[in-house]
């Protein structure tokens, strides 16, 4: 969302607080069942509670956060199976988008992937867990974008918003694994590849394949980690801070 820079309202505020809780629940800054606290979030922000209370209220009803009775807000912990169902709904839908993409993607959107491609492979390299799932929503979510179809593009960042957090599993466990690290790899450069030849079928398969591949480890850790057996309370039992502060409309 572009914000525009001198504006205060009250509207702007909220939607800009929203905007950022969103984008942090999709890059994976929160973990499941993870307790997320209004004040903490205020202050991380800074700003008042009141914009806070709305876009949690509003994260909520889209199912992207739990309320609880006592007024508690935790981030949802998916079973194994509805992280497989999103798989299969993901697989389809951005694929469709890559391809689609392939077709009216600019030159200058094919630089920056190259760009957030070495970077999200850096940040692999070094177990940079934090920047490859930030690094990793900005790349896909730039392909998408390309494919010039708003509805389509909010539709995928919904199912982001709802399985994004049970990637923190991936580095929760301290996985290591260089093999899948290079596929995941060779499909980002695949989908860059193939969107400069303006190939649909090769940006298909190369986000289809990074799905597919992204899942399988995932469920095998969710297998190990028996999953849907364990408590769903915030890993290590304590918040972390969450949400970088970034300039508010009207600050500098």
């Amino acid at each position: 969302m572009k914000l525009t820079r001198g504006r205060q309202s009250h509207e702007t505020q909220r939607e800009w607080v929203y905007d950022q809780l969103k984008h942090a629940l999709m890059s994976g800054a929160y973990a499941p069942g993870q307790k997320v606290t209004l004040a903490r979030i205020a202050t991380d922000l800074g700003v008042s509670m009141m914009p806070v209370r709305e876009a949690l209220r509003r994260l909520a009803a889209e199912r992207a956060l739990t309320m609880r009775p006592n007024r508690s807000v935790t981030v949802p912990r998916l079973s194994r199976a509805e992280v497989l169902s999103i798989r299969a709904i993901r697989q389809m839908l951005e694929g469709y988008a890559a391809a689609t993409a392939a077709g009216l993607v600019t030159d200058d959107e094919l630089a920056r992937l190259d760009a957030l491609r070495r970077e999200l492979a850096e940040a692999r390299s070094r177990g940079d867990g934090k920047r490859v799932l930030a690094a990793n929503e900005a790349f896909h979510f730039l392909v998408y974008s390309a494919a010039c179809i708003p509805v389509l593009v909010d539709v995928i960042a919904t199912l982001w918003l709802h399985s994004a957090p049970t990637l923190n599993l991936f580095f929760r466990t301290g996985v290591r694994s260089p093999d899948y690290v290079a596929k995941q790899n060779r499909n980002n450069l695949a989908l860059v590849e193939s969107l400069r030849r303006r190939d649909p079928a090769g940006a298909r398969r190369a986000v289809e394949a990074e799905i597919v591949e992204g899942s399988r480890l995932l469920d095998r850790l969710m297998r190990e980690a028996n999953w849907d057996e364990a408590a769903a309370g915030p890993p290590g039992g304590r918040e972390r801070r969450l949400v970088p502060r970034r300039s508010l409309p009207g600050r500098g």
